[in-house]
């Protein structure tokens, strides 16, 4: 959702109608789209409703609370007629008003910080790989919002924790509805350890692929030959190649043909390929620092002058 700055004039005068006419029963959100216009999407109302930026008909305001309100009332009447139940007339209470207002206050704050909170709350999910810390996260977050919202009054009234808790849960209602889903995260979790696990097979593939020997896939003489300026090589003596096994599978790839080495390579994924890519881009650096850290040992064991080093470098 994009911050209440970057809409224009026009759209500020509709987020504010839908706030006063929507009150606190009713969740929305709203967003920009890629032309500009505002998308808002009601609670109830199956279908969303887009709006201009700057509309050059002066009409276009009414227009739009119009499509709002016949939206909106056809939504409840088709609740109505689900339930069988009759709307009843009711008094207005002064208590409910400010409860109301509080409400209000507390989905605007939130509705003000509300990617912040996205972005929060996807960390979370993924650091856990749960989808307990949600609810809870999200409770603690209007907790906040009403404290805040209550210290700003002017004058303190004092609210049952019943009355707390239903409020709380209404507060919860428009911030489920602006938050993304428990589905969402569960598909998220789930896509990650697909990722996860493809990567942990791939790199068991290409650790069974290295450890292969010559011994049990033998060049092929005659497509050695196709290679211009290749030249067959003997076979790989394990036993009179004590230095290749002290450097494990690795040393036994390279110590195949170029042909064959290659041979086994393409078998590689593409997946396959970039992850061994990066796997010696990363033995290249550890090893790149551990020959650092020997030289400097050395430079401390021998007490050598920097300055002399240095110098000897320059001329090099």
């Amino acid at each position: 959702m994009c911050k209440q700055a970057t809409f224009s004039k026009y759209q500020k005068r509709a987020i504010k109608f839908l706030s006063n006419y929507l009150g606190a029963d009713t969740p929305f959100s709203y967003e920009r789209t890629q032309t500009n216009h505002l998308k808002v999407l009601i609670d109830g109302v199956a279908k969303p409703i887009f709006t201009g930026s700057t509309p050059s008909d002066c009409k276009s305001i009414n227009n739009f609370m119009a499509e709002v309100k016949r939206e909106v009332k056809a939504s409840k009447l088709e609740g109505e007629d689900a339930q069988n139940i009759a709307p009843k007339m009711q008094l207005p209470n002064p208590n409910k008003l400010s409860q109301d207002r509080l409400i209000q206050t507390c989905v605007k704050s939130l509705r003000a910080r509300i990617d912040t909170m996205k972005s929060k709350e996807e960390e979370q999910v993924l650091e856990t790989k749960s989808l307990n810390e949600v609810s809870e996260y999200r409770m603690s977050v209007i907790k906040h919002a009403v404290s805040l919202a209550l210290q700003a009054r002017k004058q303190g009234v004092y609210i049952k924790s019943k009355e707390m808790k239903t409020i709380e849960s209404k507060i919860l209602t428009h911030l489920d509805f602006m938050m993304p889903t428990l589905a969402y995260y569960a598909e998220l979790l789930e896509s990650k350890t697909k990722y996860q696990n493809s990567d942990k097979a791939t790199k068991e593939s290409l650790t069974s692929n290295v450890i292969k020997l010559e011994g049990t896939a033998k060049p092929n003489s005659e497509a050695e030959k196709g290679v211009v300026g290749e030249q067959p090589q003997p076979e790989v003596n394990m036993n009179n190649n004590k230095n290749h096994q002290k450097g494990g599978s690795a040393s036994e790839l390279m110590a195949m043909s170029p042909h064959n080495r290659i041979s086994l390579l393409r078998q590689l994924s593409k997946v396959e390929a970039l992850q061994l890519i990066d796997d010696i881009n990363q033995a290249l650096a550890i090893n790149r620092e551990q020959d650092i850290a020997e030289v400097v040992a050395m430079i401390k064991e021998k007490e050598l002058p920097l300055e002399s080093i240095i110098s000897r470098l320059e001329v090099a």
